[in-house]
């Protein structure tokens, strides 16, 4: 599954549904250009209003090819950030204990398999993906190696 304009709120409208009971507002989505970050939310704190966090965007990396259940996984653990931070949960850790006790809750009773990190090394990258070799020149120029 290849995270676009299509596939992400429609994995996220199912995921809001039946794990989080339509609680979260639907976000903007948009798309990165990397390889080392597989997905990310982002928001602004509201200082005004009834909401605690305002302009919340569940981002995805356009250079893999994700098999549905991990798709799936990485939208989940996507909004458990954001459910915390809409709840306004203070938390110390991006993926400290508040984040785990959800994420061991939804991986227990729904057999989800959320974790605080994966591997990407094994997963399918798409076209648009740069090539090992040209990303290793453009790492190797960034960190002033050649």
């Amino acid at each position: 599954m290849i995270a676009d304009y299509n596939t992400m709120p429609r994995m996220f409208w199912e995921c809001n549904r039946l794990y989080f009971g339509h609680s979260l507002p639907t976000p903007k989505f948009g798309l990165m250009k990397k390889l080392n970050t597989l997905a990310r939310f982002e928001y602004q704190k509201n200082k005004k209003g009834k909401s605690p966090i305002m302009r919340q965007i569940i981002l995805f990396s356009e250079y893999y090819d994700f098999d549905e259940e991990t798709f799936k996984n990485l939208m989940v653990h996507e909004m458990i950030h954001y459910y915390l931070a809409w709840k306004g949960v203070k938390t110390e850790l991006d993926h400290g204990k508040e984040f785990m006790a959800i994420a061991n809750e939804l991986n227990e009773k729904y057999g989800l398999n959320i974790t605080k990190t994966l591997d990407a090394s094994s997963f399918k990258r798409t076209e648009q993906a740069p090539k090992a070799k040209s990303f290793l020149t453009q790492f190797s120029k960034w960190v002033g190696l050649i």
